[in-house]
């Protein structure tokens, strides 16, 4: 279930924040708290973009609410964790007892592609042209591979 929460919260920035958490140095992952991940990602992506101090200040603002959200919804990924255990361990395991728990998880992954939408569209709007090219080059040259953006 942890990829559900890591493929939500990768979608609250373009992969520009949320892939912090899907994605690290090293083909082992990260061992590292989400604060670090997302100060980690937020330098690569200032480095090769080659953001100005008010881009980057902005990006950092950006990456602080996303951290604040996925503080936020910590508690209940550990509740929905613990659901999800409680019914695999039953005997029989029927789809409509999954699916009623996964849909308890759609409000929040709408909140959250809500929240994405409004970063999305603010970092794309600090951006210029070249950098938003450099963006988007980025982006198509990992198409199809692991999510390893800004590495």
């Amino acid at each position: 279930m942890k990829r559900i929460i890591i493929i939500s919260s990768a979608a609250v920035c373009v992969a520009l924040i949320g892939l912090a958490f899907a994605a690290g140095p090293g083909s082992g992952g990260w061992h590292r708290t989400p604060e670090e991940k997302v100060a980690y990602i937020t330098s690569k992506i200032a480095e090769k973009l080659a953001l100005d101090d008010a881009q980057r200040a902005a990006l950092d603002r950006i990456a602080d609410e996303f951290i604040a959200e996925h503080q936020r919804i910590s508690s209940d990924r550990q509740v929905f964790k613990a659901d999800f255990i409680e019914i695999l361990g039953k005997e029989e395991v029927s789809p409509e007892e999954l699916n009623a728990l996964f849909d308890t998880k759609k409000p929040l992954i709408e909140e959250m592609m809500q929240l994405a939408s409004v970063h999305i569209a603010e970092f794309h709007s600090i951006l210029t042209p070249e950098q938003r090219a450099t963006l988007i080059a980025e982006i198509e040259s990992h198409e199809g591979r692991r999510c390893r953006l800004f590495r």
